[in-house]
């Protein structure tokens, strides 16, 4: 399993979306198990600066956006990234910032609840 250092890249954000039910849920998923580091094969360091968004029903990509650190930097790379996967809407999105992350490094779990977005830079 890679280290999330290995993916550190000033500047730039990794996003992923997915649709989770409650914040509950998704807590449990990103920090009391390990589930999302092995759907996406590395060790999230716990010190890394990330922030997340659940909300109770599907919102548009643009509304998850919103209210993320520095989001307008980012958001129409992410909302144009996520049209062209045929996303628009969803209730979950986190934002790993400082992270570059490649999927060609890992292995991904095609049945992980979060889909990854892409890297994009900010400011």
């Amino acid at each position: 399993m890679k280290k999330q250092q290995e993916f550190a890249a000033e500047g730039m954000v990794s996003i992923w979306i997915g649709n989770f039910p409650s914040e509950a849920q998704f807590d449990r998923y990103m920090n009391l198990t390990e589930d999302f580091e092995n759907d996406f094969g590395f060790k999230i360091d716990n010190r890394s600066v990330r922030e997340a968004v659940v909300e109770n029903g599907p919102k548009s990509v643009e509304e998850l956006l919103e209210g993320f650190s520095s989001w307008e930097s980012f958001g129409p790379a992410t909302t144009e990234a996520c049209r062209r996967l045929g996303i628009d809407r969803a209730t979950t999105m986190i934002v790993f910032y400082a992270v570059t992350f490649d999927p060609s490094k890992t292995v991904i779990n095609p049945s992980a609840p979060l889909k990854f977005i892409g890297a994009f830079p900010f400011f």
